[in-house]
């Protein structure tokens, strides 16, 4: 999964700040409490992750956008400092289709972006082109409902946090995310196949099929016994209530037929409607071109504002980067630029003039720019779509008038072939009224049938039963099939074992074996008789080398064999419990093979670091940017 940082900007109620992030390896570091963390917790809170509330956040922090590419896509993550809030989606293909929506964390049961986009991770996968696969919610109950992995799931491998890095293996002993954990390692490894997806989504349909139908039949039940119809005898009943009715209507035929009194042509009223339904249509065409109008006009000023916002952000970000230049000649004619303008930081060195506007200034004025186009796009995305379904529903009011008005037309040329005397009228109002009932009497004829077709979604509930119990089958064989999983699985645990060894882990040895289990997920050392693994690392160094040599060897397996695992890492602090000056080879042969993974991906993985001390590259096989704090991530604040 393609997955690159280039840019981070932090807006506070003060000043908006930008970090470069573009680089293969970006390595913050400073002294404690600058803000290192923070800064890239908050690349993760772009990502939907969560954000720690520290005092400097809770008081300064207004918001943060990050541009990020994902896949074929260039694209801005706007979110506030509201956490439950959906995140603002700027996108760009490179094609040149552009979008912008607000993006939920958590599904509300409307698509956001064609059929199958619900939140920010389905959005994610989707600029990724990676197809999310489905697990089940409990893994307790085979019958749970299926739900779509996350790509918060997946970040657990690509975020290690400060905080967990001794203290918990990738969420393994947390009690609701140890199945989730478990679920990416099935995922990324290739236990979850397409004709497995295939087997759970068909067996997950059966189930729900068989739900429906018995639901279907207890629903069917109740509403049958609202019309007291829910017996054999109720039945019976309301057959010689209809029969009654049928013979009054024939007796009213033959009186008809004895009096033959003149009454009011049955023609009329239908010529009434029609005038009606005309004058209706006439009505509801000119609102269909006023509503049609009024949507290609906001779509394409919609379309306007998302390219005004994409060509502020790439002036704003053009500024920030020609604001940092230092002229020493003149860039047309090459002459020297004189000392005194250099001295001077008032004036422009080029054009010698002060500027109007601050360079800090033109990035928050970008950014209220962006928010006031955000705010207008969402307004005419709720016009456009308030107006399109304006428009739907008039369109079917127009087929409805229509239809209505080809019945009418239809049933008064019959009128006028057949009309004779008002007596033939009359006679035909009659036998119309005599047919209704007698349609009715048909109806509740077959209505007497309802016992047998209840008894027949039972059977057919029943009979979907034998389906459910040859797709689980199914779905275990293609269990024990999938032994290319196996591969993978057994090169991670290689892959570890290698790192280990090449940092320099204390306690493991050549001679040692490394098993993953595939059903916990656990990767054990064995040193002759003894086993152990991440809880009995016992030291908090040790564990916090423990998680980051695995991160590395399972994004080692997944660059080499392209396994679905985005290709980004973040570690926040990872000689955590290890210093330099008391386990000084320990501490660079962790950098050394941290580096060697970037150079091994050929550019493709990207690497941010925090760490109290730079630990630069020896040799540089890739871009690499040290940000040292201080200036802390909010150079005016003052506080805790």
């Amino acid at each position: 999964m393609k997955v690159r940082v280039h840019r981070l900007t932090i807006l506070t109620k003060q000043e908006s700040i930008s970090i470069d992030l573009g680089a293969d390896v970006t390595f913050i570091h400073g002294p404690v409490g600058q803000g290192k963390s923070s800064a890239v917790r908050l690349v993760d809170y772009c990502l939907g992750g969560d954000l720690e509330r520290t005092p400097a956040i809770r008081s300064e922090f207004v918001g943060a956008q990050l541009s990020v590419t994902l896949g074929d896509y260039e694209v801005v993550l706007d979110r506030g400092v509201e956490g439950g809030a959906p995140v603002r989606v700027t996108w760009t293909h490179v094609s040149g289709s552009s979008g912008s929506l607000n993006a939920p964390l958590d599904s509300k049961g409307t698509p956001i972006l064609g059929d199958d986009v619900f939140n920010l991770s389905d959005l994610v996968f989707h600029f990724c082109g990676v197809e999310p696969v489905k697990v089940r919610k409990s893994k307790s109950d085979p019958e749970s409902a299926l739900v779509r992995l996350s790509f918060r799931d997946l970040m657990w491998y690509c975020f290690l946090e400060q905080h967990e890095l001794d203290s918990s293996f990738f969420q393994m002993q947390h009690p609701f995310k140890a199945n989730k954990s478990k679920d990416v390692m099935r995922f990324i490894t290739g236990l979850y196949s397409d004709r497995m997806n295939e087997l759970e989504v068909r067996l997950g349909e059966a189930q729900q099929k068989q739900r429906t139908k018995r639901e279907a039949v207890s629903q069917i039940r109740q509403f049958m016994g609202q019309f007291h119809l829910a017996s054999e005898a109720d039945h019976i009943k309301e057959l010689d209530k209809v029969k009654l009715a049928l013979a009054k209507a024939s007796e009213e035929r033959r009186s008809v037929d004895q009096t033959r009194q003149s009454t009011t042509h049955a023609a009329d009223p239908i010529r009434v409607e029609l005038r009606g339904l005309v004058k209706e249509l006439n009505d509801v065409e000119t609102a269909i071109e006023d509503l049609e109008f009024r949507v290609r006009q906001q779509e394409a000023l919609k379309a306007e504002l998302i390219t005004t916002k994409m060509k502020a952000s790439r002036a704003v970000q053009a500024s920030v980067i020609f604001d940092r230049v230092e002229y020493v000649s003149c860039p047309r004619c090459s002459t020297p630029i004189a000392d005194s303008r250099k001295a001077d930081a008032e004036h422009c060195l080029l054009c010698a003039q002060v500027p109007s506007i601050p360079a800090e200034r033109v990035v928050v004025n970008s950014v209220e720019l962006g928010k006031d186009l955000d705010g207008r796009v969402d307004d005419l995305t709720e016009s456009i779509e308030r107006h399109k379904r304006e428009l739907t529903a008039t369109v079917q009011r127009r087929r409805a008038i229509e239809r209505r008005r080809a019945e009418l037309d239809g049933r008064l040329r019959e009128a006028l072939e057949q009309y004779d005397t008002a007596y033939v009228s009359s006679a035909r109002a009659v036998d119309a009224k005599v047919a209704q009932l007698k349609e009715r009497l048909r109806a509740t004829e077959r209505l007497a049938q309802m016992p047998a077709a209840i008894k027949s979604l039972e059977d057919e509930a029943a009979r979907l039963q034998a389906d459910i119990d040859r797709l689980k089958i199914e779905a275990e064989n293609e269990r024990l099939r999938l032994v290319g999983a196996d591969i993978n699985i057994k090169a991670i645990a290689d892959a570890f074992k290698a790192v280990m060894l090449e940092v320099g882990f204390p306690g493991v040895y050549a001679d040692d074996v490394v098993h993953l289990d595939p059903r916990s997920w656990t990767p054990y050392i064995k040193h002759k008789e003894q086993e152990w693994t991440f809880i009995d690392a016992g030291s908090g160094g040790k564990k916090t080398l423990f998680n980051v040599c695995y991160a590395i060897a399972v994004h080692r397996v997944a660059l080499r064999e392209q396994l679905p695992l985005p290709t980004i890492m973040l570690i926040d602090s990872p000689t955590k419990n290890i210093t330099s000056a008391e386990d000084p080879e320990l501490f660079n042969a962790l950098y050394r093979e941290t580096y060697r993974l970037v150079t091994e991906s050929g550019g493709r993985l990207q690497l941010i670091l925090v760490d109290s001390h730079l630990v630069p590259p020896v040799d540089v096989g890739f871009t690499f940017r040290d940000h040292r704090m201080p200036p802390p991530l909010i150079p005016y604040y003052e506080g805790p």
